[in-house]
């Protein structure tokens, strides 16, 4: 059933299309929110934040602006902008799902390990020096696949500044993974 027709549901008071609404878009909000660094228990409070927040908010939704995805990605994007202000606030960074990653899965071969592990500091690091901007920006088109008018939707900027800034994102990933010459 599409997003728009369950949506209508809820609003006639079905909650159960609202758990079906919460079951599609879980996981994809757990990456969403890992990739803008927050690690497992934040990407949990912030996923329950951005589903109470829309369920509260179900009667503002309208299907003719934005699909029932981008505005769910908005609100997501907007609790993580707060949740990094007061983390910053009180001194602190997220753990990434990168770095918790790497220390769950076992490896098989400890040359192999480190060399993966060095790899995904590098790719941690990469994204992490990015302006939060680029960042989330680059984040919602290459990974979460949304198109540009969607981006362009949850960034709340025009489609032109959303190529500007996956190209500026793109380039500095490129510059920062480039392999170092050694003299």
């Amino acid at each position: 059933m599409e997003d728009e027709a369950l949506v209508g549901q809820i609003r006639r008071g079905n909650r159960e299309a609202f758990r079906v609404l919460v079951l599609r878009y879980q996981r994809p909000l757990f990456r969403f929110l890992g990739l803008l660094g927050f690690d497992g228990a934040s990407c949990e409070d912030l996923a329950q934040q951005t589903f109470l927040s829309a369920f509260r908010a179900l009667a503002d939704f309208d299907p003719g602006r934005a699909r029932f995805s981008t505005w769910l990605f908005t609100i997501a994007k907007r609790h993580a902008s707060h949740e990094r202000e007061r983390a910053h606030r009180r001194h602190e960074t997220p753990a990434t799902e990168a770095t918790d990653a790497l220390s769950r899965s076992p490896a098989p071969d400890p040359a192999e390990a480190a060399v993966l592990a060095q790899r995904l500091r590098t790719l941690d690091a990469a994204l992490g020096s990015l302006p939060q901007e680029l960042r989330s920006t680059f984040l919602l088109s290459q990974i979460k696949e949304l198109s540009l008018g969607e981006v362009a939707a949850v960034e709340n900027c025009p489609i032109g500044t959303v190529k500007s800034r996956i190209h500026r994102a793109r380039e500095r990933l490129r510059l920062a993974l480039a392999p170092r010459e050694t003299s």
